[in-house]
């Protein structure tokens, strides 16, 4: 008796408009808190967010490891399920076989690419780089002819370096005493530190590969237990929404992605071609920097053709004027032709929200932000976008943008035509 009056009180409570209403506020507040926390320890925040990803790196590494290496190894692995299953003595085994070795053929798939870029793309950047030190001594050849030639012609000038000269060297003789040399151990010390930095982020490479095997190999059990995790905490109409949502993010992103990466190697290749035609000199490492760049929506282009504009001045002076005007009609192909051919579908983004995107993303995630903002920024706006048009319609408003371009007030919109039957 007691638990059904409790139990009536509850539903009392929660129809109640009082109930909601003091739901909502305490919400508020809590909210409230929360953000006044956020504003007054945001750098111990910062830092303890910073330290959780930190460590959770190599699980991070993995996970993006698994899922681009993901739709090599489903097709893998329903190919060999098909061979296996016709084989009476591994009809029974066919499902971890198959699994096994498609695992294995996805990350022997991905070392052997790294591989081969590597393989390919290391000698002619030892080649150029070497060109380019042996070349910097006739630059500077070059411009001590220019300048002494300038000397002669200027006294005033000459005296003028002179002096400058002078005041350069005893500066360089005074830096010779101890706390100088103290500089210049914490410069080594510095140094240490910056390669333990790079052997830690090869090590967490290593260890992402390795958690990549083990969430490659529990795929179809990782996703049955989130899908249960969410059946059991969401209504069934939520749930349903949350599956809905996962599968459109992984349907935008998988497409951003892979088209995203296909049209920076289209994009390299080119380079690297035309630099070779047009006689550009460090071919590999312009068409490298191009090509790594135009991963990066907007910017990119403009990040990699500035240095390589820089390298190819320093040679010739009109084959970077000529390199830039390749830039600028490359970069009009491939936005125009080449991207919209390739990348999966739309992001249904226009240029503003894009740059936005970038902005927000770029100072607060860094390059990882520049790289996902665009299709999580897709994500998002289609989603707002579709509850704004719900709201909408539940009002029997038009949802189409177009009827609120020229209204005055609200009794000027049209109400949405229906559809016959």
């Amino acid at each position: 008796m007691r638990r059904n009056r409790r139990s009536s009180k509850l539903n009392f409570l929660r129809n109640n408009f009082y109930g909601r209403l003091g739901r909502m506020i305490l919400a508020v507040v809590a909210v409230s808190i929360l953000m006044l926390a956020a504003v007054f320890y945001l750098p111990q925040i910062q830092s303890a967010v910073g330290a959780f990803f930190g460590a959770l790196r190599p699980i991070l590494t993995g996970m993006v490891v698994a899922y681009l290496l993901t739709p090599i190894a489903k097709r893998l692995e329903a190919w060999l399920f098909k061979g296996f299953s016709k084989s009476k003595r591994l009809a029974a085994k066919a499902e971890k076989l198959s699994r096994g070795l498609a695992v294995v053929g996805a990350l022997l798939f991905l070392l052997l690419l790294v591989a081969g870029f590597f393989a390919m793309l290391l000698p002619q950047l030892f080649t150029s780089l070497m060109n380019l030190a042996n070349a910097i001594p006739g630059y500077f050849r070059d411009a001590e002819t220019t300048l002494l030639k300038w000397l002669e012609d200027d006294p005033q000038l000459r005296t003028f370096v002179e002096t400058q000269l002078t005041k350069v060297y005893q500066g360089l003789t005074g830096m010779l005493n101890p706390e100088t040399l103290n500089k210049v151990w914490d410069m080594l010390s510095g140094l240490t530190s910056s390669v333990l930095s790079v052997v830690g982020v090869f090590v967490d490479f290593l260890l992402g590969l390795v958690a990549s095997v083990y969430i490659l190999w529990s795929r179809p059990k990782f996703l049955a237990q989130a899908k249960k995790l969410v059946a059991a905490l969401c209504r069934p109409a939520l749930a349903d929404r949350l599956f809905d949502v996962a599968r459109r993010a992984h349907k935008t992103f998988s497409g951003y992605i892979v088209g995203t990466l296909t049209d920076a190697l289209i994009v390299g290749v080119i380079t690297y071609v035309a630099s070779l035609l047009l006689g550009f000199p460090y071919a590999p490492i312009i068409a490298t920097v191009v090509g790594c760049t135009n991963i990066i929506p907007i910017l990119g282009p403009f990040l990699g053709a500035v240095p390589s504009a820089i390298l190819i001045l320093l040679v010739d002076p009109w084959k970077c004027l000529y390199f830039i005007a390749f830039i600028i009609i490359l970069q009009q192909v491939d936005g125009n032709i080449i991207a919209p051919r390739i990348i999966s579908g739309n992001t249904g983004l226009s240029g503003f929200w894009v740059l936005t995107a970038i902005s927000v993303a770029g100072s607060l995630f860094g390059l990882a932000g520049l790289v996902i903002c665009v299709p999580v920024t897709a994500v998002a706006y289609a989603l707002f976008s579709e509850w704004i048009s719900g709201r909408l319609a539940k009002k029997g408003m038009p949802t189409d943008t177009a009827a609120y371009g020229a209204i005055r007030e609200m009794a000027d919109l049209e109400p949405p035509q229906k559809e016959n039957p």
